[in-house]
């Protein structure tokens, strides 16, 4: 857990606020909203043009707890992504494969500075051919990021046998950037396993990424994750929108509706409410300028007798930073920011309810990537 710290004697400034607002530890939304507070309005929530602002500022304590805190508060929220292999045949082993896969000297944890393993990955495995891989570190983060505090973060590869579709399915759940390298690492490490093993065609996972889509159908593909899954998740609000430029490689047509864009916009976000009246969005022509970047959707749910609200975000994340460039091969990740129940339920009873909105979310993806695909080759 995190040990409480004093930061009133600890608010850098000058060169060491910027070094703190420049690290992945801080993001974007979170330099923009520090400066609104200030009453100041920044256009373009780049870094290179927010940090310097808010550097020529000072910082008073609680702005700079609050700036912690909603680092912390983000790295800890688990977020989720799905990715497949394609099975030999139907009747085969996973278990046993899986049983050994952490027996050799393979090292996951290689090259991480600043962790502790307080629990090493261990599968278990479940009925209906589901296996649990649940591990957790300690960051022990004394850098020049001044957050010297210690963390504890938990990773969780879940991996399913899907007999009828011929597929082992991962949902891959990580809370930091280190745990996030971690999975990859046991996803690859499972991949060769099973191919080695004769289980699976390929030892490279199936993952939908930025480059996945190809134009128009990144938008598509978002705006079709509204439709929600059936009576299980139905879509109540569309929260909050990004629309991004920085990976489109087309000049905004001549048009007065978007032409003003050109070369003073590279983020948007949309507030829900507006949506409908916003024409980058309800018209499709404009779809090749630009992808979505981020989605918050709120959802019903009702799971027999379980209902309530989900709030959940849609986003690409990538291990690189945006000053280095957009990368092309940013996985499609998505997180529950809350749920509420409609009646008082029980911790067990609201763990049952997460896992099922992940599995829905998760089916909600796969169909509608597969749509777009199916789109695409018939063309």
């Amino acid at each position: 857990m995190t040990k409480q710290i004093d930061l009133k004697g600890l608010i850098p400034s000058g060169t060491e606020l910027r070094i703190l607002l420049n690290s992945n530890h801080i993001s974007y939304g979170d330099i923009s909203s520090t400066l609104k507070e200030k009453g100041i309005f920044c256009g373009n929530s780049d870094k290179i043009i927010s940090v310097p602002l808010l550097t020529a500022t000072l910082l008073t304590s609680d702005q700079y707890s609050k700036i912690i805190d909603n680092s912390i508060s983000r790295s800890s929220k688990p977020k989720n992504k799905i990715s497949s292999l394609e099975l030999v045949d139907s009747g085969v082993d996973l278990n046993t494969p899986l049983k050994n896969l952490f027996s050799s000297d393979f090292n996951l944890f290689e090259g991480i500075p600043n962790i502790e393993i307080t629990k090493k990955p261990n599968p278990i495995f479940d009925k209906n051919n589901i296996a649990r891989i649940r591990y957790e570190i300690k960051r022990i983060d004394f850098s020049k990021d001044f957050l010297k505090r210690e963390i504890s973060f938990e990773g969780e590869i879940l991996v399913q046998k899907k007999d009828i579709d011929l597929k082992i399915e991962f949902l891959s759940t990580h809370t930091s950037k280190e745990t996030e390298t971690i999975n990859q690492r046991i996803c690859v490490a499972i991949a060769k396993k099973l191919k080695n093993s004769g289980i699976v065609k390929s030892d490279v996972e199936s993952k939908i990424t930025f480059n996945s889509f190809e134009e128009i159908e990144r938008v598509r593909f978002f705006k079709r994750l509204t439709v929600g899954k059936e009576a299980f998740l139905i879509l109540e609000d569309v929260n909050e929108i990004v629309i991004n430029r920085e990976a489109s490689t087309k000049p905004l047509p001549n048009d007065p509706e978007v032409s003003w864009m050109n070369q003073t916009v590279k983020h948007m976000t949309i507030d829900g409410d507006r949506l409908h009246n916003i024409f980058l969005i309800s018209d499709e022509k404009y779809y090749q300028y630009y992808f979505i970047d981020d989605m918050t959707l709120t959802y019903k749910y009702e799971f027999g007798i379980n209902k309530g609200q989900v709030i959940i975000n849609f986003f690409f994340s990538s291990s690189s930073t945006r000053k280095k460039g957009f990368d092309i091969n940013s996985e499609l990740v998505f997180e529950i920011i809350s749920i509420k129940t409609e009646n008082d339920t029980p911790v067990n009873i609201k763990k049952n309810i997460e896992n099922d909105i992940l599995e829905k979310v998760r089916i909600l993806i796969k169909s509608e990537y597969e749509k777009i695909i199916e789109g695409r080759n018939q063309k």
